[in-house]
């Protein structure tokens, strides 16, 4: 998963550096795990220049998907949380039918 939120930031940044500073890791580390995402899957999210990098075709479609995958990944882990600390349930609201309306 590290590797999608890494892949999201230097999307975001369009950056490696500024990415990697955003995230607290080194840039070594974002190039790394972004290059091997790229070979794992066969395609070039980025292309890269001196002064950053640009997403492809292909890169903007798989970020767009990724982003709302990661935020629903992170709401579940909320969420869940949230229940094992006993912060979620339901809670019923009745008005009783002899209080005067306004």
């Amino acid at each position: 998963m590290m590797t999608l939120v890494h892949t999201l930031a230097v999307a975001e940044y369009l950056n490696f550096r500024h990415a990697a500073n955003a995230l607290g890791v080194a840039q070594s580390s974002v190039s790394a795990r972004v290059k091997a995402l790229e070979e794992d899957l066969g395609i070039l999210l980025f292309e890269r220049h001196a002064r950053g990098v640009r997403l492809t075709e292909a890169g903007r479609h798989f970020v767009e998907r990724i982003a709302v995958g990661i935020d629903q990944l992170d709401h579940a882990v909320k969420t869940a949380g949230m229940a094992a600390a006993g912060e979620s349930g339901r809670l019923r609201i009745g008005i009783h039918a002899l209080i005067p309306h306004s």
